[in-house]
């Protein structure tokens, strides 16, 4: 499995290091923007959680059960996506966007569609994890053939794009053929009539609803802001950065999303059991990531200009900032998917994004207009060291709560 995420790593890599040196700074902004809209408008989606959707497939009573979910999730995935692709269209005839973006801006469509699709969460409650890691080996690699075979220098803004929603396209299709050979599924993979029941499972997932807005904001916001207070060209190199922490993040993001179901498992062996699993993940991912991020500020800089071009060179220090945000993503998750075993710290666990994502906003709006992408690097670091210690304050204070009560 660590081999495929690191060739699926490499891949994606050197398929972003191909795309900017052919768009150039200015079309890699252009379709940069559009892809953050989608984006936007996706996070809609997660009206019902994941994170929720996990907790209800692993504690449904029979397969029937399951089946109903998963139909009343796309059903309504679906129904949202249709519904802002339908609002879009008057917007991109009537040609009410900027005149750079009356092309590119027609691909939002395809791809809000694609994202409504994906059913990874199905693969992480059934625990699926070798063919989620053969997935996230086989999307960046042909990504990647689809670059170099299509894309050449000089091309306009959203030939990336296209080749990302030809790629989706085959990803999700083969998300779905798994969905009905791998795991217990059967029948329709959505329903229309059960949108009541889209709507319990809305309200009762409100809370991480709005960890997921507050999650957004502190993680991508950065983006758009970036196009909108700045020269479009500076988000095309710092999309380079994303580009290349996006491949980093592939695989560091997966370990915890992975470990969540043994979380759940380990909780209902006793909190102290969750407690000391998580002690050890800490420590474990602690050295390593303080080593990895110590070696990437001594190459990454260096190298950058040789990789992507001269054009390029501004956004290498802001992509090891971004790094190494990553890096702590990876340990602050190791207490956040375990504050999300347990239902009653929903709430709290939403509190602690929003306050991180008010912190973002306000140094991205302060920092972003003065440094650019340098204001934006930094306030993406400092976001996440906040997060980590607020997850690591909650989960100390939960467990000194469960254990004065004798129940770890």
């Amino acid at each position: 499995m660590t081999a495929s995420r690191v060739l699926g790593m490499a891949s994606g890599a050197a398929g972003a290091v191909w795309v900017a040196r052919c768009l150039g700074p200015k079309n890699l902004g252009l379709s940069g923007m559009v892809q953050n809209l989608v984006f936007q408008a996706a996070v809609l989606f997660a009206a019902l959680s994941p994170t929720l959707l996990v907790r209800e497939y692993k504690h449904s009573p029979d397969e029937g059960a399951r089946n109903r979910l998963i139909r009343t999730t796309y059903g309504f995935r679906l129904l949202t996506a249709v519904g802002l692709c339908l609002a879009a269209v008057p917007i991109l005839v009537l040609h009410l966007v900027p005149p750079d973006y009356q092309r590119v801006g027609w691909l939002f469509l395809p791809n809000l569609l694609l994202l409504s699709l994906q059913p990874a969460w199905i693969f992480q409650a059934a625990e699926k994890q070798q063919f989620q890691s053969l997935l996230a080996l086989f999307q960046p690699l042909l990504t990647a053939l689809f670059y170099f075979g299509l894309i050449r220098p000089g091309m306009s803004a959203g030939a990336d794009l296209l080749v990302i929603t030809a790629v989706t396209t085959v990803v999700t299709t083969a998300y779905w053929v798994a969905v009905y050979r791998l795991t217990p599924f059967q029948g329709s993979f959505c329903s229309f009539q059960n949108l009541g029941e889209a709507w319990a499972l809305a309200v009762k997932s409100r809370w991480l609803f709005l960890s997921m807005l507050a999650i957004y904001v502190y993680t991508l916001l950065e983006q758009p802001f970036l196009g909108w207070l700045r020269p479009i060209e500076e988000l095309g190199r710092y999309r380079t950065a994303v580009r290349v922490t996006d491949a980093v993040n592939a695989t560091l993001t997966l370990i915890p999303v992975l470990l969540f179901p043994r979380f759940i498992e380990w909780r209902k062996e006793g909190e102290k059991v969750l407690w000391k699993h998580q002690g050890r993940l800490l420590g474990l991912f602690g050295i390593g990531g303080a080593a990895a991020a110590a070696l990437g500020f001594l190459v990454i800089p260096a190298c950058y200009p040789f990789v992507f071009g001269p054009g390029f060179e501004s956004a290498g220090l802001p992509c090891v900032l971004l790094v190494t945000s990553k890096i702590v993503v990876l340990v602050s998750g190791v207490y956040g998917w375990g504050l999300l075993t347990d239902h009653c710290f929903d709430h709290k666990v939403c509190l602690a994004t929003v306050a991180t994502a008010v912190f973002s906003l306000g140094c991205n709006l302060f920092l972003i207009p003065r440094f650019g992408m340098m204001g934006a690097s930094l306030t993406n670091l400092a976001s996440e060291l906040l997060i980590l210690g607020l997850f690591l304050w909650l989960s100390v204070a939960r467990y000194r709560k469960v254990s004065s009560k004798g129940r770890a």
